[in-house]
């Protein structure tokens, strides 16, 4: 992987942090920082590992690589969310983030060409 490749990744991964982030009522650092943090800052962290996942293609070990992470704490987080989303009002709610992150990625792509 290139430094540029790197650099992209570690942008998506803070852009999906601040996005799970202002949905949960959690601060972005928190959910960056390299602890597991508070239950609800690592559902976050999970939330904002699993909307890169989803919602940017990203691999597993590129989205561990940019939050600082072990791949299998990567697995684990998207595997919680992904369990969750059997109910249809999280399922609705994680689809709306999807939907809102992807709108902005391929808008700040589209600028940066």
């Amino acid at each position: 992987m290139d430094g540029q490749q790197k650099y992209i990744d570690e942008d998506n991964a803070r852009f999906a942090a601040s996005l799970a982030a202002f949905a949960l009522g959690q601060r972005v650092e928190e959910v960056m920082a390299s602890g597991r943090g508070r239950p609800p800052v690592s559902f976050a962290r999970h939330v904002a590992m699993y909307l890169c996942h989803v919602a940017l293609g990203m691999s597993l070990a590129r989205i561990a690589r940019a939050f600082e992470k072990d791949r299998s704490t990567v697995a684990h987080g998207c595997h919680q969310v992904e369990d969750r989303r059997e109910d249809p009002d999280f399922d609705l709610w994680i689809e709306q983030l999807e939907d809102g992150l992807r709108s902005v990625a391929s808008l700040h792509a589209s600028h940066a060409a």
